[in-house]
């Protein structure tokens, strides 16, 4: 599957478990990577679809801070993208209905 983000086109592979592409550079093995070299992220084939979601939206966190140049310490990046991938969603609709209330109101 492929999308864009800031005029870059990306791709999404869903991958075994074990593959090489799930391995971080200190050998570990992980649920999702993304590669900016090669503009991919790859996911777990095996997960359920809560876990899916998550790492999804953990992952392109990271691919939008690569495309708008936002650098920050990997730390620091890993702590923000879990966040997201936890509360983004929930963010995001509550903004959209405040938002909607608002301008109903006003109109």
């Amino acid at each position: 599957m492929r999308f864009t983000v800031n005029g870059t086109i990306w791709v999404l592979k869903f991958v075994n478990p074990r593959s090489k592409h799930l391995q971080r550079s200190d050998g570990s093995i992980t649920l999702g990577v993304t590669d900016n070299n090669v503009k991919t992220v790859y996911i777990a084939d095996n997960l359920s679809e809560y876990m899916t979601d998550k790492v999804l939206a953990h992952e392109l966190t990271h691919v939008h801070s690569m495309e708008y140049n936002y650098y920050m310490p990997i730390e620091v990046e890993e702590v923000v993208a879990d966040f997201l991938s936890l509360y983004g969603r929930s963010i995001v609709y509550l903004a959209d209905d405040i938002m909607s209330n608002l301008l109903r109101s006003v109109a």
